[in-house]
């Protein structure tokens, strides 16, 4: 008697299991029973009683045995397609699931731009850590097309870097810090104890010089063409590691033009000084994203942290 459709997934949805399936797939990937059944964790009778159980409930045969091993009929074939869905389906969800769960318990998958990372969390991650010391926060830099890839997965909960014109739509941004590009020098720097630097002060100072990519660069290059000015002395040592970059600065005799954002700390600490000069230039906002109907505890109390010191941030550069 011919078997129809409606009775084939009745004994599928009844009987079968996840177990058939990664069978069915082991099989087609090993072509071996002992091999497959080692690769499952099962003994090799186990594997075969799976495939027996999986072929009566289809009523069809799904491998042909061979001293060589199995090789798999046009059924198994058809079903391999099916199965593989199923089983990426289920690794999937079990995925989604534990994400919640790691939410819920106390995880925050956090990515950082190099603004964020010193204009952010410097004041934020102490005072959190403090408050909250049974959440993990894992941190991760993001960095140009690494960045931009962050807000087409689920890799992160909270995403801190500048404002960005085009983000997927789901992704609510909130500013905490607004930046400036300005020049900045060692306190130990000659014009550091200036009330007044004159142009031509600017033009004899020796610079770091910019990448050449960087929205610095592109400022201060367009800035000396319009103003006529000639850069007498530059060094030549190009990065943009803010590690590399503040050293040079903090060491003394140099000027460059740099993100508020990015030098905070030097500066809090007074390392480093901000010269007034006609080289400063706004930029986009730092603060984050996040998915905030998506957002767990852990995280919402992390964001809220972020907004505090944001707003303690301003506070201080208001008095």
């Amino acid at each position: 008697m011919e078997i129809n459709s409606l009775t084939l997934l009745r004994r599928m949805t009844a009987r079968a299991r996840l177990r058939h399936m990664q069978a069915l797939i082991a099989l087609d990937d090993l072509r071996s029973m002992k091999r497959a059944a080692e690769a499952m964790d099962i003994t090799q009778p186990a594997m075969s009683q799976l495939v027996a159980e999986l072929e009566q409930l289809l009523e069809t045969t799904l491998y042909l045995r061979h001293s060589r091993g199995v090789t798999p009929t046009r059924a198994a074939i058809d079903l391999l397609t099916v199965a593989r869905r199923i089983i990426a389906a289920t690794g999937d969800g079990a995925e989604l699931i534990a994400s919640h769960s790691r939410r819920d318990r106390g995880l925050v998958r956090l990515g950082v731009s190099v603004a964020a990372e010193s204009g952010l969390l410097q004041d934020t991650l102490p005072v959190f850590a403090r408050r909250h010391p049974d959440i993990q926060v894992h941190i991760e830099s993001l960095v140009g097309p690494g960045l931009d890839a962050s807000f087409t997965s689920d890799a992160f909960d909270i995403i801190a870097c500048r404002w960005r014109p085009i983000v997927p739509a789901d992704w609510e941004y909130v500013s905490c810090l607004q930046d400036m590009l300005e020049v900045i020098c060692a306190s130990s720097h000659p014009l550091a104890a200036r009330t007044m630097v004159t142009d031509a002060d600017l033009q004899d100072a020796t610079w770091l010089t910019n990448h050449v990519a960087s929205v610095a660069r592109e400022h201060f290059d367009d800035f000396t063409r319009t103003a006529g000015w000639t850069i007498r002395n530059k060094v030549q040592i190009i990065s943009r590691v803010p590690g590399v970059i503040l050293p040079l600065v903090a060491s003394g005799g140099l000027l460059c033009l740099m993100p508020r954002s990015m030098v905070k700390p030097w500066i809090d600490d007074g390392r480093l000084v901000i010269l007034a000069t006609p080289l400063c230039f706004p930029l986009p906002d730092v603060g984050f994203y996040w998915r905030r109907a998506e957002t767990g505890t852990a995280s919402s109390l992390l964001a809220n942290q972020l907004k505090a010191s944001a707003q303690t941030t301003a506070g201080a550069s208001t008095t």
